[in-house]
């Protein structure tokens, strides 16, 4: 875990592609964590000025607005922001506002890069660090203004908004429903393959995340088919005319959800234990636009909730990653005991099988010596036959040495060494 004041420290030390080796990370990626902490970094050709003294001063680290990170770790994500001026003094917040959200600067571009684009379908883009917004290419417009007019209504009152996430797996975001909830869903759901950011967008509310989702809501509409897999809305349909050969059973109508124009905002809280989300529906008579400051005012009351959910869901967390521990700390101490035993077992059953082994070959051996005393009071013309015998059972039975099947015996410490539980010895 690194803090602001020593990345720093360290940025204006050594060049950032060295710092970044020793991170871990590229100088691009470590770049991005200089701009999302707010940290100055020095510009091209400063390491050269400063090597032969005529370097400008570092600058000064500026202070943090409210909620903003101030420590990053590696494999953790970042705040996504647009890299102001390196070595230039934070000016007045009223001089930085733009017309147009850092987040939102290309977003056109950015979304109508995508598989199809289709006024019917939503926008499926190829870049996944967007913000969070679901809807078609005839609604972006639309989506996008409301997007910008709650961001920096937000930020006015120092909430800032940015896209976060990261591996921290207490993280999610709600599954995004595009259907009104009065409507009955159709076979035909858009909800099966939405695209779906990276990050999520979050506004930092009084040290509390809260993350934002914009989706155009959809409608169940009457479509015809019209051949070569094309629906077009029943109502906008036009007959051809009538001509030979036309058979009117070529054409049929089904409802399809489709893209409706109108918004929906959800602000949940992105974390997996807290089900806390506040949703803003946009109506015909109702834009969501219009209604930028309740929206804000809601969300700051929902953000004084936020604190209490999130710190008893840690201790759920807490209280189930105890029981985790301790049921597998009682699996192990079963385990262990278990093959305590198996390793006991096994060299036993081993041992024994050596033991029967040098019974047997003793029983061979006794056997052979007491058939030689016999062959001593053979008549002569009968000895050699019966010794060569003897000689070809010695051949078949092999050595008689027991030691090289004892050296390979395993004793159970040998098998399995055991573990020391300080639970078993209280038992």
């Amino acid at each position: 875990m690194v803090t602001r004041e020593q990345l720093y420290e360290a940025v204006w030390s050594e060049p950032l592609i060295k710092l970044a080796e020793r991170f871990q990370v590229s100088g691009n990626y470590l770049a991005r964590v200089c701009d999302s902490l707010r940290v100055p970094r020095p510009v091209g050709g400063y390491w050269a000025k400063k090597a032969i003294g005529k370097a400008s001063p570092k600058p000064p680290l500026p202070a943090v607005e409210n909620g903003e990170p101030t420590q990053w770790s590696r494999g953790n994500g970042v705040f996504i922001r647009g890299s102001g001026p390196r070595n230039q003094p934070v000016q007045n917040k009223q001089s930085e506002r733009k017309k147009t959200h850092a987040l939102l600067n290309g977003a056109v571009a950015h979304f109508t890069h995508c598989r199809t684009l289709e006024a019917e379908k939503y926008l499926k883009p190829y870049k996944r660090n967007l913000v969070d917004i679901t809807c078609s290419q005839t609604g972006l417009r639309h989506a996008l203004a409301f997007a910008n007019a709650l961001f920096l209504a937000l930020e006015s009152k120092g909430y800032p908004v940015v896209l976060f996430g990261g591996q921290d797996g207490a993280l999610r975001r709600p599954p995004i429903d595009p259907l009104d909830g009065s409507a009955r869903r159709s076979q035909h759901n858009p909800h099966r393959d939405l695209w779906s950011p990276r990050r999520f967008t979050v506004a930092h509310v009084n040290g509390q995340m809260v993350g934002l989702s914009i989706v155009e809501v959809a409608e169940a509409t009457v479509m015809r088919y019209v051949g070569n897999s094309t629906y077009v809305r029943d109502s906008e349909y036009v007959a051809p005319k009538t001509r030979t050969g036309y058979n009117p059973d070529w054409t049929w109508t089904t409802v399809i959800e489709r893209p409706s124009g109108r918004l929906r905002l959800q602000a949940y809280v992105p974390h997996h234990r807290v089900d806390l989300a506040q949703q803003w529906l946009e109506t015909s008579g109702s834009a969501l636009t219009d209604r930028v400051p309740k929206i804000v005012s809601d969300i700051d009351v929902m953000a004084e909730k936020i604190d209490a959910l999130v710190a008893q869901a840690k201790r759920d967390d807490d209280s189930e990653r105890r029981k985790r521990e301790a049921e597998w700390r009682r699996y192990e101490i079963k385990e262990n005991k278990r093959r305590i035993r198996e390793s006991i077992k096994e060299s036993r059953e081993q041992l024994d099988s050596i033991i029967r082994f040098w019974s047997e070959t003793r029983a061979r051996f006794d056997f052979l010596t007491g058939l030689g005393e016999e062959i001593a009071m053979l008549p002569e013309s009968e000895r050699e036959s019966i010794q060569t015998r003897v000689n070809l059972a010695r051949e078949i039975l092999g050595p008689s040495d027991p030691m090289s099947h004892f050296r390979a015996w395993r004793s159970p410490a040998e098998r399995y060494v055991p573990k020391h539980f300080e639970e078993q010895e209280e038992e």
